[in-house]
């Protein structure tokens, strides 16, 4: 499967005994699903209920989501990054990473004392992003409510005051707006990828768009395997490194404020994965300061969480996370979050820990 492009983290297998047989579970596009049933894979559409669950997806979206906001949208998380940076103008300000492939603003905001006066960079600076991948709908979940957790705790307590004062926090609740708000349209609910049409038919379908998590130049396309050079799969790298403006603004974010620690949230799993990438059991010296932060399989940091080096999971190559810290000095780690229940509110208090999503 993964010649054909897909994620590792999309597949799930119900036995891997050798000699047994075993059903495994994917998230496949059209185009894969037929490549696959060419080659004489047996394929069935997941039921749920007796539903297929394609068909649950879009009953769910003609009935309106009740929890989670497009970003784009009238009332959506663009226009509240907009509200909160106004109404805390003291600790934050609203930056303009970049545009996207169909021109929107990608926003993030910036969290520290003097936000408005104080030159970026010039505290040490951690970044939370999220919503690389448009389908990940918790991710914005996550980066958004720790941003009001943090908002909402200053001058009220002092572990929290004393952070802003002193360090600078970002927050880029949607890294990928286009296929963030495409993901909310009718049949486009798992959509991956950004929304560059690669045929240049004036429509967005199934070969189209690029994984952005494997579009940056370090290790770009080092090999089929951590990523795909068909435009059809999943993890498609795109045409060259760097090609996508989303790819760009985010380079020119670390280019110009050099973060210390960045947090990349994906999901669905409770994974904190550090280090190298592009080949396997490849250990680095950085990964002692890692393994001090996230722990260890026998002693996570955070409970229910399995800290491991990213290639042991699966090999990727051009993302994120292995390009701000090779070209950038950012320690980077992807935490794949657990699926949630929906939020209560969508404004959060201090009374509840963001990190509990």
């Amino acid at each position: 499967m993964r010649e054909l492009g897909v994620d590792a983290a999309d597949v799930a297998a119900s036995d891997t005994t050798a000699g047994a047989s075993s059903e495994v579970e994917a998230v496949l596009s059209q185009a894969q699903a037929a490549k696959l049933r060419k080659a004489g894979v047996d394929l069935r559409v997941k039921t749920v209920d007796g539903v297929a669950a394609s068909e649950v997806l879009r009953a769910q979206a003609s009935a309106g989501w009740q929890a989670f906001r497009q970003y784009g949208a009238p009332g959506g998380i663009k226009d509240e990054i907009y509200a909160a940076g106004g109404a805390h103008r003291d600790i934050a300000k609203v930056v303009r990473v970049g545009w996207t492939t169909k021109g929107q603003e990608i926003l993030a905001l910036k969290v520290t004392k003097d936000a408005t006066r104080i030159r970026d960079g010039r505290r040490p600076s951690v970044l939370y992003a999220s919503a690389q991948h448009a389908r990940e709908w918790i991710t914005p979940e996550m980066t958004r409510r720790l941003m009001h957790y943090m908002l909402d705790g200053y001058g009220n307590n002092p572990e929290i005051t004393d952070l802003v004062n002193t360090t600078g926090l970002w927050f880029l609740p949607v890294a990928n707006p286009d296929g963030y708000d495409f993901t909310f349209s009718e049949g486009n609910r798992l959509w991956r990828r950004n929304l560059r049409d690669n045929n240049n038919d004036g429509a967005i379908t199934n070969g189209d768009g690029v994984d952005l998590n494997r579009n940056f130049a370090v290790k770009w396309g080092y090999d089929n395997e951590g990523s795909s050079p068909d435009p059809s799969g999943e993890t498609y790298r795109g045409p060259g490194p760097n090609s996508e403006p989303e790819t760009q603004a985010l380079d020119a974010l670390f280019n110009r404020v050099r973060f210390d620690f960045f947090i990349n949230y994906h999901s669905a799993s409770q994974l904190l994965l550090h280090g190298i990438g592009w080949q396997v059991s490849t250990p680095s010296p950085d990964d002692l300061i890692y393994e001090a932060m996230v722990g260890t399989d026998e002693h996570p940091a955070v409970p229910g969480y399995d800290p491991d080096i990213s290639a042991e999971l699966y090999t990727t190559n051009g993302d994120t996370d292995s390009h701000a810290q090779v070209k950038y000095g950012t320690r980077g780690f992807t935490r794949k979050c657990p699926p949630a229940r929906p939020p209560r509110t969508r404004y959060p208090t201090t009374s509840g820990s963001p990190m509990a999503a």
